[in-house]
Order: C-alpha cells, then structure tokens, then sequence
C-alpha cells in the first residue's frame, strides 16, 4: 500500500523518495532534489546571516512564508498558524525562482519558535522569547507508512524532535483523498496580475494560493496542508503515498530543517561573534587586554579577580583596576548593536588568561591558556564557550541552577586555565573558539 524510500542527504535529517510512480523519469528527481537543497541552504544560510545580527534581527530567525505567490513573505507577521505555511519566500532569501521537477514552486511551513516576525521579546536571559541553545522546533514529520519520526510535541526535555521548518516539492496535480476533482491550481475566485501574484486579501481565496491545492493528505493521518505548532497529531507526511487500489495519494517531497541541522551552526556563528567584540576590545582600545569575567548573573556586571565564567555587560570592575582600559563595549561590536545578545548572554562563557587580565604592560604567554585538543600548549589569550542544549541531568529552570556551571558545560570545560574541544556527542556539546 505504501512506498517509502529514505535517503538522507548531508547528514541531514530529508526525508526524499527517490522512487517515483512509472513514467516519470530521474530527471525530474535530481531538479526536485536539487531545488529542496537549495532552499535548504539559504534557508540555514539566513537563519545564521548577518542581519539576524544587527538591531532588528534575532540569530535563528527565518522569514515568514510567501502566501500570495509574489516571492516575498506577503503578511508583515505570521503570528496565526495558517500565516506560517505558504510558498518559499524565494525573493527574500536571494534565490532564483526555484521549481521541482514538475514545474511547481517550492511551499515552505516554520516552526513558531523560529518564526522572524512577530517574535516575543527576549527581555531576559531564559525568559520566553529569547531563541538560544535550548529553543526548539515544533512542527511534527511522518513518514510515508504514518510513524511519527520527528515529534513536534517534544516529551524528551533532552532530545530535540520536533522540526524547525519545512521545505516542499508539491509535484504534479493529483485528486485528494475525500475530493471530488484533482487540485486546482487556476487563478479563480478572485483577480490575479499578469505576474501570477494573487490579488485580494487574503490571498487563499483564490484557487491558485490555496494549500489544498497542492499539498495532499492520507485521511485520518495527516494533511499536509495545514499543522499544528507542537501537535504530536497534525504536521506533515512524506511521499511517496499510494493507497490500496495503488494510486498516488500524497506525492508532496519534504525536506527539513531540524534542530541538529541549524543549531551547531547558530552556535558557532554567535561564538565567532563573541570573541570578535573581544579582539576589538583588546586592540587596541584595552591596550592588548580583555575585561574581567562575570559571575553575577543578576546583573552581568564584570567581577573583580574573575577570570572565567559568564560574558560581562558593564566592565565598571575592568576599569577600576585598569583606568586605561575601557568602560564600554566598542560600538562596533555586533552584540551592542541590537537585543540578540540577551537571547544568548545565558549559554556565553569566557575565559581570559591570567597573563591578558585587566592591567599595565604588554601581555605574553609564557603560561596561558590550553585547549586540549587540539593541543596541550598553554598559549592561548582567550576562551570563548557555547553552551549547547542540556544534556541529561541538567537543569536550568532556577536560579540556583542558573549559576551552576555544570548544568551548562561539560567536564573538560569547568576549571580554568584548561579546556577543551571536541566534537560534539551525547556527553559533550560545548562550543569553543579561542585566540
């Protein structure tokens, strides 16, 4: 009754059918495959880019859906669930106008906790809103025999499952179980321009821009043209379907984006970011040296004599023991350039070797810092961690838990000056920059 092939692609988590009903060739299999990637990508590429780092932007973010088929996300929010599925925003993500192998526009659903706008403001570290290491997806994946493999409900606290988005190939005009008559794709029902772009608000009145016409559904399973945020019931099911009497019954492609695709690279992008505002800060304003660490994280106020643990927000401790250094974060660090860094401040560590401490002098590294791997040798200024998702057995709802390191880091990461780097597994997931 039902065809399911599973290829992963990238170590990503797809979930594309690579056999297709007879008569149609591998050609249009490499374009829909092709195109999905693409999407893929970009999509990833904007969730890590540099305007999620400015003033408005939020690192993680992804653009709302393209409801009215212009190529630009069509509503200025996609708060409502049904704003959150429509056609890729190709126009937006900088893309060329993408088609799968039957012609038809890529559709594209994200996840509320990803959503660009509008978004809950971080106002606090941990509070709701703020979109870090511990945010995840919500939108729940079948496959194609119905077993849920990615659960938008998310009942493991220490196990990402649901998706962050989703990417689909709609395929070929098909009649939908329950319907009638095969999927209308017309512009009817209300005025469409020349361009195709339907024309009236909202745009889902009119044939052409209606999901249902794309998107299929296996009844009593799953449609695929609407879903639910964090409903282990309602998201999306991958064809190929074919139903008893062996008619194609979902021939919709996905590809997702999942927590494990984006988040090791948000982490390592907000990292980067991270240990350039320090580089700025040392050269030359701090005169080679860097601030002080945090322990407070009530305030995030710099602590005397603290060489490791949180990044600071005020540095009023640096410059009492070093006039010379500043105050203030340069301007030009992205961190004091908009609210993402409240999103992140909580998951941010620092280490900064005795011989870089805020003082007179030229610093050197006669023993500094190690990180090991990749190597033993005491020579490193500073130390920048990520902390990644909690791994079992940490807690980080209290503020007790909060100031608990070992709820955030791993073993080889809690004791200055040694530290470590390694890839990440079930027992280590920090992320670690240095200079």
């Amino acid at each position: 009754m039902l065809l399911l092939v599973t290829l992963i692609l990238g170590g990503a988590a797809v979930f594309y059918g690579l056999s297709r009903p007879s008569g149609l060739d591998a050609e249009k299999d490499k374009k829909t495959a092709a195109a999905l990637e693409q999407a893929k990508a970009a999509l990833i590429g904007y969730a890590t880019g540099v305007s999620n780092f400015s003033a408005n932007g939020r690192p993680g973010d992804l653009p709302c859906p393209d409801l009215n088929d212009s190529g630009s996300a069509w509503s200025p929010n996609c708060d409502s669930q049904p704003l959150r599925l429509g056609r890729l925003p190709w126009k937006e993500l900088g893309l060329p106008d993408l088609r799968d192998g039957d012609g038809e526009r890529l559709w594209y659903a994200v996840s509320s906790n990803f959503k660009s706008r509008t978004r809950t403001p971080c106002l606090t570290p941990g509070a709701t809103g703020c979109l870090n290491s511990d945010t995840r997806g919500s939108i729940t994946i079948r496959d194609p025999s119905g077993t849920v493999i990615h659960d938008g409900s998310n009942p493991d606290p220490y196990t990402p499952s649901g998706v962050i988005a989703v990417i689909f190939a709609p395929g070929a005009v098909l009649k939908r179980q329950g319907a009638g008559a095969v999927q209308d794709r017309t512009c009817t029902g209300g005025p469409c321009l020349p361009s195709g772009v339907c024309n009236i608000n909202p745009p889902t009145l009119i044939e052409k821009c209606k999901s249902v016409n794309y998107l299929d559904v296996v009844t009593t399973v799953e449609d695929n043209a609407d879903f639910s945020d964090g409903s282990n019931t309602n998201g999306f099911i991958n064809g190929i379907v074919r139903d008893a009497a062996k008619n194609v019954i979902v021939n919709d492609r996905l590809l997702t984006i999942t927590y494990n695709d984006l988040m090791p690279l948000l982490e390592r992008r907000v990292a980067a970011e991270t240990l350039n505002c320090l580089k700025i800060y040392a050269d030359p304003p701090g005169v080679g040296r860097y601030p002080w660490a945090t322990s407070d994280i009530t305030t995030y106020s710099d602590s005397a004599n603290t060489l490791f643990g949180r990044m600071p927000d005020s540095l009023s401790q640096t410059t009492a023991s070093a006039p010379a250094m500043p105050s203030l974060w340069p301007l030009s660090c992205s961190r004091e350039q908009g609210s993402w860094w409240t999103n992140w401040k909580e998951h941010m560590f620092y280490g900064v070797a005795d011989a870089y401490k805020p003082g007179v002098g030229s610093p050197s590294c006669p023993t500094c810092l190690s990180v090991n791997p990749p190597s033993a040798a005491a020579d490193k200024q500073v130390v920048v961690i990520v902390s990644g998702k909690r791994l079992a057995g940490q807690l980080r709802a209290t503020s007790v838990q909060k100031q608990d390191l070992t709820n955030y880091l791993e073993p080889g990461n809690l004791v200055h000056p040694a530290f470590t780097k390694q890839p990440s597994n079930a027992t280590f997931n920090d992320t670690v920059l240095y200079k």
